[in-house]
C-alpha cells in the first residue's frame, strides 16, 4: 500500500534470514492492483530461526514487511506500507519529540550518557532529508565528549555528531521511531539543552550516586532495569525549559539504596530498543528487538551489495558488522 492506495508499479524483493545467514532471494514487480506473489524455496523453520520478508522501494526509501516466521501465517494477506516521501528544510524538521530517556552511569572518572530519543512523524508522508541537508536534529550537552550512536560508529546516511549537535538524516516514516546517542560527561554537573518541547522526560542514574537536584524534573520512583541494576529516576511531562541542569547537592540522610557491588553495562541500541508504555513512564529495558536487528541485517546486506566494487576494508568492515549482528540476533 502506498499511503491508502495501491501502487501500480514497482519491485518487491524477497528476503531470507536464518540465525546463520541471509540476503535477497528473489524479486517481483507489482500487478496493477498493487498486489504481488512469491513462491517461497521452503517453508520457513522457527527451530532454525529461519524465516522470511519482503521489501519495497519507493521514492528511494526501503519499507518492510512483516516477517513469516510460521507456515501458518502463509494463509494470511501480506502487506507492505509505504509512504510518499516530504522534504525536510535544509537545516532539518520540526518533529514531535515524543520521550527522552537520559541513562547516566559511572564509566571510570566520568558518567557515560545513554540518550534515547523517541520522535513521532505525524505527517502522512515519509519525512527525508535533502541533498547535503538533515532530517531533524538535536542539541547535545556541551561538556559532551566520545559521542558515539547506538551501533558503536557514526554513519553519515544514518546519523552524525555535527559541531554539538546529533544529526539524523535517515528517514522518519510517519509514526514512532528511535534513535540512540552515547557520550562521556566528565561531571554530573551538566547542563542538557532541551530546545522545543519534549512530551515525556526522564533522568535516570545508576546508583550509587550522589545527591542531585534535576531543574524542572521532579523525583519519581527508582527503577530496577536487571538484577542488581538501580537507577534513581527524575520525572516530567511537557518540558519546555530551554535547559535543564542537573547540579549534585549536599547528603541529607542516607542514600536511596544499599550499595551495588557489581556495575554492569546497559545496552541499549538503534531501533526498537526501548518499549515505551504511556506518557511519563520509562521502558522496562533487558534484550535487543530482534526485528530491529534483522531489518538492520538487512540494510547493511543490500548497501554492501548495491556496491560496485567495494574496498578490502569496506568488505572486512561490512563482515565485521555482519558477524557482528548475527551474534546478536542468535542471542535474542
Amino acid at each position: 500500500m502506498l499511503g491508502d492506495v495501491a501502487p501500480q508499479s514497482g519491485t518487491v524483493v524477497l528476503h531470507r534470514m536464518s540465525d546463520q545467514s541471509g540476503g535477497e532471494i528473489d524479486s517481483t514487480r507489482v500487478g496493477a492492483d498493487g498486489s504481488f506473489s512469491i513462491r517461497l524455496p521452503a517453508v520457513p523453520n522457527p527451530a532454525r530461526g529461519d524465516f522470511y520478508f519482503a521489501s519495497f522501494r519507493h521514492d528511494g526509501v526501503m519499507y518492510f514487511g512483516n516477517f513469516i516466521e510460521a507456515a501458518i501465517q502463509l494463509d494470511s494477506l501480506y502487506e507492505i506500507q509505504a509512504y510518499d516521501t516530504l522534504l525536510a528544510p535544509a537545516d532539518g524538521a520540526v518533529v514531535a519529540l515524543q520521550a527522552r530517556n537520559i541513562f547516566l552511569e559511572p564509566n571510570g572518572e566520568a558518567w557515560q550518557a545513554t540518550d534515547v530519543f523517541q520522535l513521532r512523524n505525524d505527517e502522512d508522508r515519509t519525512v527525508v532529508a535533502r541533498p547535503g541537508g538533515r532530517v531533524w536534529s538535536y542539541p547535545l550537552p556541551a561538556q559532551a565528549r566520545d559521542v558515539m550512536t547506538a551501533e558503536g560508529e557514526i554513519t553519515s546516511d544514518v546519523a552524525t555528531y555535527e559541531e554539538g549537535q546529533f544529526v539524523v538524516r535517515a528517514a522518519l516514516p510517519p509514526g514512532e521511531r528511535t534513535f540512540v546517542v552515547r557520550y562521556l560527561l566528565d561531571s554530573l554537573e551538566v547542563s542538557i539543552p532541551t530546545p522545543g518541547e519534549t512530551e515525556a522526560f526522564d533522568v535516570l542514574v545508576r546508583e550509587p550516586a550522589p545527591p542531585l537536584v534535576v531543574e524542572g524534573m521532579a523525583p519519581a520512583e527508582s527503577i530496577e532495569l536487571d538484577v542488581g541494576q538501580t537507577f534513581r529516576r527524575y520525572a516530567a511531562e511537557n518540558v519546555t525549559l530551554p535547559s535543564v541542569s542537573i547540579t549534585v547537592g549536599e547528603p541529607t540522610g542516607p542514600p536511596p539504596v544499599e550499595w551495588i557491588a557489581v556495575l554492569l553495562t546497559l545496552v541499549l541500541a538503534v531501533g526498537g530498543l526501548l518499549a515505551f508504555r504511556g506518557r511519563g513512564r520509562v521502558a522496562q529495558v533487558a534484550r535487543e528487538d530482534r526485528q530491529a536487528l534483522l531489518v538492520r541485517l538487512a540494510r547493511l546486506d543490500e548497501d554492501f551489495e548495491s556496491e560496485p566494487s567495494p574496498s578490502a576494508a569496506a568488505t572486512r568492515e561490512y563482515r565485521r558488522r555482519r558477524a557482528e549482528l548475527l551474534e546478536r540476533i542468535k542471542n535474542n
